[in-house]
C-alpha cells in the first residue's frame, strides 16, 4: 500500500486528528476521510503518516460489503 496523506488537522478539544488519504492497494485506487483520537497533537508529518498508516490498516482489514 502507498499513500499520501494530502491534509490533516488536529482537534484539542475533541482530542482528535482528522486527515484526508489517496492512494493505492492491490492495484485499486483510493481516498479515505477519516479521525482518529488522539492524546496529544502528532506535530511532524511523519507521526501523522504513522497515525494515517495505524488507521488505513484498520480500516482495510474489516471485511468489504461484497464479502471479498
Amino acid at each position: 500500500m502507498q499513500f499520501e496523506v494530502k491534509w490533516a488537522r488536529y482537534h484539542p478539544a475533541r482530542t482528535k486528528l482528522e486527515f484526508c488519504a489517496s492512494g493505492t492497494r492491490n492495484g485499486a485506487l483510493f481516498t479515505v476521510v477519516t479521525d482518529v483520537r488522539c492524546l496529544k497533537d502528532p506535530v511532524t508529518r511523519e507521526n501523522i503518516h504513522l497515525v494515517a498508516l495505524l488507521r488505513l490498516e484498520e480500516l482495510f482489514r474489516r471485511p468489504s460489503a461484497s464479502g471479498k
